[in-house]
Formats: structure tokens, sequence, C-alpha cells
């Protein structure tokens, strides 16, 4: 696997792992330390959002660092991780309002009483949108710093060596 394929996946495992964590964590906040099945559920079906939105920050991270390169500048792995988290946190509220509306469309598939109508949901993707940002923001940032960092180090080190070595 290349450095670029291999920062994709490690970036969208990242995500996942950090959307889940990070709700589990609001969620015992807002709840006082409630902690129970349901919010570990909750927390995995939010978990595609995170995903998406850091497979698009590591495709335009890739890009960005491949013309930094061609240009002469080098990175350093807490730069890289800095950027990475700020296009995932800027690419994350895209993320949910396009997973929303495919997790109700799956909902309604697999299930024969819908929860609400499309009319409600629509009309409250804005303020879900808007709270899953602002949870991101607070609980996911520093986490999402601290996994980007040992993924974008080892992105730079297989970039720099010109090796055919698999790993």
């Amino acid at each position: 696997m290349g450095p670029r394929a291999e920062l994709s996946l490690a970036a969208v495992l990242s995500g996942a792992a950090v959307t889940v964590l990070g709700h589990l964590a609001a969620s015992a906040l807002v709840l006082d330390g409630d902690l129970h099945a349901g919010n570990l559920r909750t927390a995995l079906v939010w978990s595609p959002s995170g995903a998406l939105a850091a497979a698009g920050a590591a495709w335009l991270l890739a890009a960005w660092h491949r013309r930094a390169a061609a240009a002469g500048r080098r990175w350093r792995p807490a730069g890289m991780a800095a950027r990475a988290t700020v296009l995932a946190l800027a690419l994350y509220p895209l993320a949910v309002a396009l997973w929303l509306p495919a997790s109700a469309g799956i909902d309604r598939w697999l299930d024969a009483t819908p929860a609400m109508s499309w009319r409600e949901l629509w009309r409250w993707l804005p303020s879900v949108v808007l709270g899953a940002t602002l949870a991101a923001l607070i609980a996911g940032s520093v986490p999402a710093y601290a996994s980007a960092l040992p993924i974008c180090r080892r992105y730079l080190r297989r970039q720099a060596c010109s090796t055919t070595d698999p790993a």
C-alpha cells in the first residue's frame, strides 16, 4: 500500500474512532456520566460522518502536500496534523449534512415506521449540523489532532524515503 492510500485509510479509521469517542464524551458530559448501550449505538451511527470528513481531508491534504513538495517546501508532522485537523473540522458540517439524510433513508428502508417525515428532517437539518459541528469543535479538536499527528508523521516518513518496500 502506498503512502497516500495508507494516509487515507488511517484517516478514515481515525475519523470514525474520534467521532465515536467524541460522541460518547459529549453524551457523558450532557447526561452527567450516564453511559449506556444506546449511546454507543448512536455514536456508531454517527461514525460515518467523521469518516467521510476525514477521507475528504486526507485527499485534500495529500494534494496540498504534493504541491508543497513540488515547490520545495518541507512540512513537519505537527504542521501537517494541524492542517489535517482544520480540514477535517471544516468538512465535518458538510459530512453531517450528507450523512443525516442518508441515514434517515437507510432507517426508512430498514424500518417500516419512519421516525419523522422528510419535510421535518429538512427543517431539523441546519440545527443538527450546527450542534454536531459545535460538538466536534469542543470534544473532537484535540483528539483529532492527537490521532492525526502519528498518521502524518508516518506519511511524511514514507514519502521521504524512496523504497519499494510495501511497509
